[in-house]
């Protein structure tokens, strides 16, 4: 990340600018700081450090003195960035948010650099411990956009099937959408509309389902990377209605019943990044209603819509 940043930064400056980049367990007190880059004749200090291990927000306070007046002062800003942007990416933005600090702070000017007359060595041992690391940069000519707030909103789609037997899962095909709204960086709630047809065995029946969703649903953050396999789970309450329709015996006619019921679902979920924004899903679990019906055929009963059915989906989440 903050090779990134030195790369995005380097970019914006004077041609022939240069960067020592050093890491450190712990931040040494402003005046080491100062004296360390005034012992190299560097221009600008500048410091960044994160608040936590998830790298989301980062404070940059850059070390620069006037070119008019000479007077030195710190200048700070804080970065927050969503848990879909990359490493790469921050350090991006990083870069950008340095390189615009020093233009604000030396104008248009050009800046004197001062060209140490051999290689500098390492710090002194006493210097807070730092650490040197040579940085080799290779300027790359790209536009970088600092990042903006994080998809609030998705859209999925899915094509399903469900069964109350394993073997029967070729006698049902339907689809479902569904949108979903962003309550935190992993949680969301969602609400989405299904429709789905199937064949009843031994009763020379179909039957359609319309579905009503309203639940909660789950996702990994690597689900929200490319080229990355990732996890997610939902829940939902249900409404719905069944049309069991069988053609008359004898008769060129046929006819409907159908019912209302309540349920619930519960499905696994696998994906596949396919960009920062969109990702393959495949889905499993259990749907339960409240309701079992038997289909009777000359008295006699010929099949049963089970309660509880075996749910499998495959589609695509595409936020925005």
């Amino acid at each position: 990340m903050v090779r990134e940043a030195a790369s995005a930064c380097l970019e914006s400056l004077p041609e022939g600018a240069k960067s020592l980049v050093r890491v450190a367990p712990a931040l040494p007190p402003d005046v080491d700081l100062v004296g360390d880059a005034t012992k190299i004749g560097a221009a600008a200090v500048v410091i960044v450090s994160w608040h936590d291990a998830s790298l989301l927000t980062t404070d940059v306070r850059v070390f620069v003195a006037s070119p008019e007046d000479g007077v030195s002062h710190w200048i700070t800003r804080t970065i927050v960035f969503s848990p879909r942007d990359l490493p790469a990416e921050r350090g991006r933005a990083l870069g950008l948010v340095i390189a615009s600090v020093l233009d604000e702070s030396w104008g248009i000017a050009p800046v004197a650099r001062v060209e140490p007359a051999a290689p500098v060595g390492p710090p002194p041992k006493d210097a807070a411990n730092l650490e040197d690391q040579s940085l080799s940069v290779a300027i790359r000519h790209q536009p970088v956009e600092p990042p903006g707030a994080p998809p609030r909103w998705a859209l999925e789609a899915n094509v399903t099937t469900a069964t109350g037997h394993w073997g029967d899962v070729d006698d049902s095909i339907g689809g479902m959408i569904g949108l979903r709204r962003s309550l935190s960086p992993r949680w969301a709630l969602r609400a989405g509309l299904g429709f789905r047809v199937a064949d009843v065995d031994g009763a020379d029946a179909t039957a359609r389902t319309v579905l009503g969703a309203a639940g909660v649903a789950w996702m990994s953050a690597r689900l929200e990377r490319p080229q990355t396999f990732g996890f997610g789970a939902r829940a939902d309450l249900l409404v719905m209605h069944e049309a069991i329709q069988r053609g008359e015996a004898g008769q060129n006619s046929t006819r409907t019943e159908g019912y209302w019921s309540l349920g619930g679902d519960l499905l696994a979920q696998v994906g596949y990044g396919l960009s920062p924004g969109t990702a393959l899903l495949m889905g499993g679990g259990v749907e339960e209603s409240l309701t079992e019906a038997d289909i009777y055929v000359a008295g006699q009963p010929a099949a049963t819509i089970p309660h509880t059915q075996l749910v499998l989906e495959l589609g695509v989440l595409s936020r925005f």
